[in-house]
């Protein structure tokens, strides 16, 4: 991609200054090497050829070995001339007829850059200035102006059909309806970008942008009125953003910049300046690529800032947070670690609270980080689903929770329910329900020993494929139970999507209901949500003596919270939570200190 003014886009060119500059090195070195060959066959007579092979050579090599990544686009009309003169000289002090005959197949090399490398009239001019090199020294070396307009065919075809292949190419990386870079061509602009980026330490940005309600704009102005936006849209980022930036549109109403050689607050500061103005609101999404990070993780980074950007209510900036980053690969590092790395699974006991028997354990992740302490589940799971590895994490907590599971129900002689929790991103995977299933299986556990949990926003708007697997997981068992209802934007009419089978209230609902009459009849009617549905109640977060009994006068045998029990590490729960040989709690805690929750 040439930038030809801030921020303006030629196309045409299908090659990068990078890919010309290796191109080049190899035809120069061709070259020298061909009029070596051809000035070895009588080389006492061929000095001035010999040192016209080797300056071919020398700039071949420089251009390959050194220089072709810092050549600017502009000097190849230099080298391309300077080629063409080459080969003329060559031809005209050639020993012989033969040998000029020979060396003059070179000007091929020069015919296959012209219309590679240039468009429009300057690709005519160095196309004019080779045909007419060509034709001058071959008619001098006495060939009949018959051989010198034959060689002239040769050298107009290659070049023109080197041209289209050009052209077509360009086209197939170019998005037709904004002139801008298509997805493809973009990651190969970036992918250039991050190796000058890696071999010479300079900091590169990325800006992930969306069009704010662009499907309304449709809705209203069909999609003329869309494709005109767009085109608006790209002609101004081109416009406002400074020379050396990549842009590209990625898809739909996905943008893209790249900002080589430019930090996060520079990045930061330009790309808001250029969203300012542009006519249409925009949200975006802003990361630096941090040492060594892999393009894949800074992506995601960059996506995560244009999601919060969003969720902020859009026509905004959002810079990712660089911590994430870092904490990213930490958790890939404790991920791949033999012990976990600090990562560890703690159980809380779910109770039925008559009783006071233990009924199940909900699986609790847990980050002891080696130099940050604990990192707090609602940061790493969150760097997780950002950097792509919820599944490892997901898988790693499965394989501990089930085992520790089937390790304590052995112990107390009756089975345990075990719970565990069930991100967006791992339910639409479509090999997580097998990968559940043989995780129970391996640690000897049926499938109706496991509950998975899922907040209602997880399957909001009735994601196919994440019902999918919810409906193919009860199928063979697994219960699936709707967790914090209550909270947020819960809708009734939400849970009829949910195949659910449990309602997990959140413990805000619990607060002020013992003195209260407003917030108990809040807590009533959502148990006797549940009641209507069918769907047992779970409370969490019970914190005092007084809710465990409000919680059984109004119906809801089942809770768990730090009046029970804390979480626990397997090896420690039964001592910690004083559970008798059949599985009962003989001691409960004093209450939570006012205001501290349980994090689940």
């Amino acid at each position: 991609m040439e930038t030809t003014a801030p921020g303006r886009t030629r196309r045409g060119a299908a090659a990068s200054p990078q890919e010309l500059g290796r191109t080049t090195g190899v035809l120069y070195t061709a070259g020298g090497v061909a009029t070596a060959l051809a000035g070895l066959a009588d080389p006492g007579r061929s000095g001035w050829l010999l040192g016209l092979a080797g300056v071919a050579l020398a700039t071949g090599v420089l251009m390959l070995v050194v220089a072709g990544h810092r050549v600017p686009r502009g000097a190849f009309h230099v080298l391309v001339v300077s080629g063409t003169l080459l080969v003329s000289v060559a031809v005209l002090t050639a020993p012989t007829t033969t040998t000029a005959l020979v060396v003059a197949a070179v000007y091929t090399f020069v015919a296959l850059d012209v219309l590679y490398y240039f468009r429009g009239w300057r690709a005519l001019a160095q196309l004019g200035v080779l045909l007419v090199a060509a034709t001058w020294t071959t008619t001098s070396r006495g060939l009949p102006p018959t051989s010198a307009a034959a060689l002239c065919v040769v050298l107009t075809a290659t070049a023109g059909v080197v041209g289209a292949l050009a052209v077509r190419a360009a086209r197939a990386s170019h998005d037709p309806l904004t002139g801008l870079v298509n997805r493809r061509g973009f990651e190969q602009a970036l992918d250039v970008a991050v190796a000058d980026a890696d071999r010479t330490g300079a900091p590169i940005a990325l800006a992930l942008v969306d069009v704010d309600a662009f499907k309304a704009v449709n809705d209203a102005r069909g999609h003329a009125g869309g494709d005109a936006l767009l085109r608006s849209t790209a002609a101004e980022l081109r416009a406002l953003l400074p020379a050396g930036a990549l842009v590209g549109r990625l898809g739909g109403d996905e943008f893209a910049v790249a900002l080589p050689r430019t930090d996060d607050d520079t990045a930061a500061r330009v790309v808001e300046a250029a969203r300012a103005r542009v006519h249409h609101p925009l949200s975006v999404g802003v990361a630096s690529r941090l040492p060594e990070e892999p393009v894949g993780e800074w992506l995601r980074r960059a996506d995560a800032a244009l999601y919060e950007a969003k969720q902020l209510g859009r026509d905004r900036t959002v810079v990712a947070d660089e911590a994430s980053g870092h904490l990213a690969r930490d958790l890939a590092a404790a991920l791949a670690a033999p012990g976990g790395g600090g990562l560890r699974v703690e159980l809380q006991p779910v109770v039925d609270v008559p009783s006071g028997r233990v009924k199940g354990v909900e699986a609790l992740a847990r980050w002891d980080h080696p130099e940050r302490g604990q990192v707090p589940p609602s940061v790493f799971v969150a760097v997780a689903e950002q950097s792509g590895q919820v599944g490892a994490l997901g898988a790693f907590v499965h394989r501990a929770a089930f085992r520790d599971t089937a390790a304590i129900a052995s112990r107390l002689g009756h089975p345990l329910v075990v719970s565990v929790n069930a991100s967006g991103h791992e339910l639409v995977d479509p090999d997580y329900a097998g990968a559940l299933l043989g995780a129970l299986a391996e640690a000897g556990l049926a499938p109706t020993a496991l509950i998975v949990e899922v907040t209602e926003s997880v399957v909001e708007g009735g994601s196919a494929r994440a019902l999918q697997t919810l409906s193919e997981l009860r199928a063979h068992g697994v219960g699936v139970a709707v967790d914090d209802f209550g909270a947020g934007y819960s809708t009734l009419s939400r849970l009829d999507e949910v195949p659910a089978d449990f309602l997990k209230l959140d413990g805000a609902l619990l607060d002020g209901a013992t003195t209260s009459p407003r917030r108990r009849a809040l807590l009533e009617a959502a148990i006797a949500v549940g009641g209507a549905l069918g769907l047992p109640v779970v409370a969490e977060g019970v914190e005092t003596a007084e809710q465990a009994a409000l919680l059984v006068d109004l119906g809801c045998s089942r809770a768990q919270g730090y009046y029970f029990c804390r979480p626990h590490p397997a090896a420690e729960l039964l001592a910690r939570c004083g559970l008798d040989d059949e599985g009962r709690l003989t001691t409960r805690p004093s209450p939570a200190v006012a205001g501290q929750t349980a994090v689940s």
